[in-house]
């Protein structure tokens, strides 16, 4: 069993995967001379450049690894000289564009910007009722599953062999992985949860959450982020947390819609549970992504109950199964327009209160909001993102469905969702 674990655990095994799929790393000592590879486009770049022809004769993506790159304006090749954590540096060949672009895209599946559309298009113009009740599941499996990092502390794949082709997450550790256990955790609790409301093709259905979780995992590997011990473990956990809230979560959304001081307990439960997060031994974006997270379930969560608590909210005629009808030419343009306005009107909550709170919390706490060091402190990055992205959840159930009924561009059945 322990060879087996140690087998899984391997870097090797990360770096052949990287390798089968158009990954070629060359690795130096830092106090040898920079491998002279050109860097055509950074990943950062790419997203904003437009590729020179004469630059991908051979299908060649020159990026690097870990640190930040180095500009020369003069001169539209690149020239990088990227240190990692063991002294060495580390210039990357991409021989695939493809599979580079469609492994980034199911990287970002498991990123702050994927759920900052997907639960809002979900409440606005698929269904509230999942919607909340996937929101309380995916808190679950973030905040255990980053809280099971931060306990057993072991590191992500040794570089080399392994290279790392994404920054923002270098600094937290690997097991297990949330990307996997989100990937896993999130379309099981969809399918089921839809399973049970609606008429669906079961096995087309299935076949979309195994392709997905597949997508999802299978790019922890390719960037290098996540053993394949790693994404195993997610899944697994992610299934271990399903079938012991599955159960009580039926209760618990009743107990949040109908009991007279759900807002208050949700709330204060919600931010004693970021407060509590497992010290950091270094600080890393896992506290702070735990806050959003958990603040957005909340906001949710409360969003929910005002709902409820002002009459909106009320059973549909006839109990479940219920038949999927596609909208008509109009229903589809007002869909369009909800999630354009919706999106707009998020983003600006999001800029308000983060740019309010940080200075307040810089204030009553007599520290320079203009130092990007404070944010780090528990006492401003624990407030500072689970109140705004809080706010953010509250307005996606709760103020911009009643804004969208206040201009009669509502879904139909926005409120028959008990």
């Amino acid at each position: 069993m322990f060879n087996l674990i140690g087998y899984l655990n391997s870097p090797h095994l990360v770096a052949n995967f990287q390798k089968i799929f158009g990954i070629e790393p060359t690795f130096e000592s830092k106090s040898s001379n920079v491998s002279k590879v050109p860097l055509n486009l950074s990943p950062k770049i790419k997203k904003r450049s437009p590729l020179r022809k004469e630059q991908s004769k051979n299908n060649e993506i020159t990026t690097n690894n870990q640190t930040k790159h180095k500009r020369n304006s003069s001169n539209p090749k690149k020239l990088v000289n990227i240190t990692d954590h063991n002294h060495l540096i580390a210039n990357t060949l991409i021989h695939n564009r493809f599979w580079y672009y469609f492994f980034h895209l199911g990287a970002a599946m498991g990123n702050e910007i994927f759920y900052c559309l997907f639960f809002p298009f979900w409440f606005w113009n698929v269904d509230g009722a999942i919607a909340r009740k996937v929101a309380f599941l995916w808190g679950m499996f973030m905040y255990v599953g980053q809280a099971t990092k931060d306990i057993l502390c072991m590191p992500r794949p040794a570089s080399p062999p392994v290279v790392k082709l994404e920054e923002r997450y270098i600094a937290e550790y690997g097991f297990p992985s949330t990307h996997a256990m989100v990937s896993a955790g999130l379309p099981i609790s969809l399918l089921v949860l839809s399973y049970s409301r609606y008429n669906i093709d079961l096995p087309i259905s299935i076949g979309m959450v195994v392709s997905f979780c597949c997508w999802v995992c299978c790019s922890r590997l390719y960037l290098g982020m996540h053993s394949i011990l790693d994404v195993v473990a997610g899944v697994l956990y992610s299934i271990l947390v399903l079938i012991l809230v599955m159960p009580i979560l039926e209760p618990i959304d009743h107990f949040i819609l109908e009991h007279h001081f759900s807002p208050l307990v949700v709330f204060t439960c919600g931010y004693l549970i970021c407060h509590f997060y497992p010290s950091l031994k270094q600080w890393s974006t896992a506290r702070g992504d735990t806050a959003i997270i958990i603040g957005s379930v909340i906001g949710f969560s409360i969003g929910s109950f005002l709902n409820n608590k002002f009459g909106f909210l009320h059973k549909p005629d006839e109990p479940p199964l219920y038949d999927i009808h596609f909208p008509t030419a109009i229903g589809y343009l007002l869909g369009i327009l909800r999630t354009i306005l919706g999106l707009i009107l998020l983003l600006c909550t999001r800029q308000f209160f983060k740019k309010f709170l940080l200075k307040f919390l810089c204030h009553i706490n007599r520290m320079d909001h203009k130092n990007s060091e404070n944010k780090k402190e528990k006492k401003i990055e624990l407030p500072y993102n689970y109140l705004t992205y809080f706010a953010i959840g509250v307005n996606t159930a709760f103020t911009f469905p009643f804004l969208f009924r206040l201009l009669k561009i509502e879904r139909d059945y926005s409120y028959t969702e008990l």
